[in-house]
């Protein structure tokens, strides 16, 4: 009898280690993939390339040139007083100010070169300025006014005009200046949106 206890204690120690003999690897090998796949996705996640930015340049360059008719250039020559004239340098690059001024100027809240759905380019300007919203308008209607397609809109207080003059589209949207909205002092806003046809 205690031969038979001694024989099963044999073999049951000799089951024992050859299940850990077999187990182990594989227990080690689980243990170690789930640490190279954590420290993977660490090392992945530090290499990752970032995405690219896009500037705030257009994807194509405006190839229409630019003409400006003698009506609006009259306008322009009789209100050079009031035109902006950008020596700071706060306008975008070639935005076109033959064509489009910025008239009674306090503050340039923004302006940048666009480019609209359609993939044409374009330039976006905003400002703010102390001159009432009809001095403003009275300005925009004159030098838009010969337009083939000339528009004017009223919504709300704001007034929209729009026309098509050298190949561009022009929007000019006149609004009472909100310095909730635009971070500036001043009576009237001004949005221009210019973009190639």
């Amino acid at each position: 009898m205690k031969i038979r206890y001694v024989v099963l204690s044999i073999v049951l120690i000799g089951v024992l280690i050859v299940g850990a003999v077999l187990v182990m690897p594989k227990l080690i090998s689980d243990e170690s993939t789930t640490t190279d796949e954590a420290s993977n996705s660490t090392t992945t996640a530090v290499t990752k390339e970032p995405e690219t930015i896009k500037n705030n340049l257009p994807d194509t360059t405006a190839t229409t040139a630019i003409v400006v008719p003698p009506e609006m250039q009259t306008v322009i020559e009789e209100n050079t007083a009031e035109i902006y004239v950008d020596e700071p340098g706060l306008l975008a690059g070639n935005y076109p100010s033959q064509l489009v001024p910025l008239y009674g100027v306090t503050s340039v809240s923004e302006s940048n070169q666009i480019t609209n759905a359609s993939g044409k380019p374009g330039w976006k300007a905003t400002y703010v300025s102390d001159y009432s919203t009809d001095e403003i308008l009275v300005f925009y209607q004159s030098l838009l006014a010969s337009a083939p397609d000339y528009s004017e809109e009223p919504v709300s207080e704001s007034t929209s005009l729009k026309g098509t003059v050298s190949g561009y589209t022009i929007s000019i949207t006149i609004s009472p200046n909100n310095p909730d909205k635009t971070d500036l002092p001043g009576n009237s806003a001004v949005s221009i949106f210019i973009e190639q046809v």
